[in-house]
């Protein structure tokens, strides 16, 4: 009776705005629904040709974006990029120079990256609209047959357009997600499991879906918003940004195509529906081993500075009014969705100018060391043992190895190294899993994590990629073989 009572002084509108916001948010991220193929007209206003298909609004919004802004003859969005690059180094000098200069040695190392990155960015721009570039960047612009194209175009078009339109179309839907009590109900229930196997608050599982269905970067600024607000400590949103914020469903849906997973012309079948669920599943499995070893462990369970301390509290009767209770205060303080959405959008622009410049560098880099030198493969062979437990030898056990160690610097990179030639089944499943359960690498992902207020260092990030990325050849291994036990070849 007291629990209904104490329901009962929460107002209509609260309820209202708890109810619908939540709801929409859910919509925007979560329920798939049909758009039939379009391509519009406009005057000489081409947009690029929208396959049909089923996706959920945040990605159909994308589309939409990218065929207005990209596909079509309307070619703006590398020079969106670009400016996005351009506030980036704005931000460095002028905006926050403190944040960039006046902190750590590896902050002042990132700055020159994104430096560097916006400088070859801007060649890459001018290539593009005036169709010059220098002679000396021969490697930059002729095509390279690995990619299928240039350097320039492949981290242009696969990289920096995709992320900088879907960073930003996750963040306008990311407030009714989770500003208006739905992570707030959902942790209630959610945090008898994750408190005692992954050691996070119940609001983590919500935002790893969130990451998992819209991108890791709307993960990023999900946990960052949380951590500022009080609701997450220090600990919980570095756990939960390098554990659990893994790339999104689109990137699986790259990375199985490129691997032959989804064709069915090369077995009779495809095997996304498994790919994707064992993808997940492995991603939970290294998570609850990673937050229990060094670095993760040792992070102290401090707030942010400043912030009042508003941690989930331990509830094991009255759950749903209890969730309701919680999610109702959260509601009806939170302010309009308007003033939610700008603040968003302004933290965003703040992380996606980090992404811009620093993807273009380390994007760039990335491709040309594994295009123009053996470095990566000789690297890579510090996983030599692990893949040989699983029966790779030869030429599959070289390749094996320079994808666990190229997917550090860019994560649709290691399924081409299976996209063109015969390769066996187990080497194509686990070169399309092991980007997504290792989480962590550079070309945005870190430029992502370290433009937040999260305090994660990138010397962490470093020894968390190399401990997930073991754990994760060895749970995928055992996976592949059970599902390939004649390591068949396609």
């Amino acid at each position: 009776m007291a629990a209904t009572t104490t329901l009962k002084k929460y107002s209509a509108s609260t309820w209202i705005r708890f109810i619908l916001y939540s709801a929409f948010g859910v919509f925007a991220f979560f329920i798939n629904f049909n758009m039939p193929a379009y391509q519009i007209n406009i005057g000489g206003w081409q947009w690029g040709a929208v396959a049909a298909q089923s996706n959920v609004l945040c990605s159909h919004l994308t589309n939409f974006i990218k065929a207005a802004l990209y596909t079509g003859n309307f070619n703006f969005m590398p020079f969106v990029v670009w400016a996005i690059g351009l506030y980036a180094v704005v931000d460095l000098f002028w905006l926050r120079p403190e944040k960039a200069w006046k902190t750590t040695k590896i902050n002042a190392v990132f700055a020159v990256f994104k430096i560097i990155g916006f400088v070859v960015l801007t060649m890459v721009i001018i290539d593009i609209y005036f169709g010059f570039h220098f002679g000396f960047m021969g490697w930059l612009f002729n095509d390279v047959d690995a990619l299928g194209t240039s350097i320039a175009n492949f981290v242009m078009a696969k990289i920096l357009v995709t992320i900088c339109i879907s960073i930003p179309c996750a963040s306008l839907f990311l407030p009714f997600l989770v500003d208006y009590g739905l992570v707030d109900f959902v942790g209630v229930f959610v945090r008898l499991i994750m408190r005692p196997v992954f050691k996070l608050p119940g609001r983590a599982a919500i935002i790893m879906v969130t990451a998992f269905l819209g991108n890791f970067s709307a993960g990023h600024i999900a946990v960052n918003d949380q951590y500022k607000t009080g609701r997450m400590t220090e600990r919980e949103s570095v756990c939960i940004d390098t554990s659990l914020s893994t790339v999104s469903v689109g990137f699986l849906l790259a990375l199985a195509t490129n691997t032959g997973l989804v064709n069915a012309d090369l077995w009779g079948k495809s095997y996304w529906n498994t790919y994707f669920w064992i993808a997940f599943l492995i991603t939970l499995l290294v998570a609850l081993i990673g937050v229990r070893i060094y670095p993760l462990s040792k992070i102290p369970d401090n707030y942010y500075p400043g912030a009042t301390p508003n941690p989930e509290k331990v509830i094991k009767t009255g759950l749903v009014n209890a969730a309701l209770t919680e999610a109702l205060d959260i509601a009806e303080a939170q302010s309009n969705p308007l003033k939610r959405i700008g603040y968003i959008m302004k933290e965003t622009m703040n992380v996606l100018g980090t992404v811009s410049a620093g993807t273009s560098f380390f994007g760039t880099f990335g491709v040309v060391l594994y295009t123009f030198t053996p470095i990566v493969g000789w690297l890579g062979y510090i996983f030599w043992p692990f893949f040989r437990i699983f029966g790779f030898t030869g030429e599959e056990l070289s390749i094996a190895c320079t994808g666990a160690m190229i997917s550090f610097v860019e994560v649709t990179v290691p399924a081409l190294l299976v996209s063109v030639g015969q390769w066996s089944m187990r080497l194509r499943f686990m070169l399309a899993v092991l980007p997504v359960t290792s989480i962590i690498f550079l070309a945005s992902f870190v430029p992502c994590a370290m433009g937040t207020e999260v305090p994660v260092k990138f010397s962490h990030l470093c020894i968390i990629w190399l401990e997930r990325m073991i754990l994760s050849i060895i749970i995928t291994g055992i996976f592949a073989c059970i599902l390939f036990p004649a390591n068949m070849i396609a």
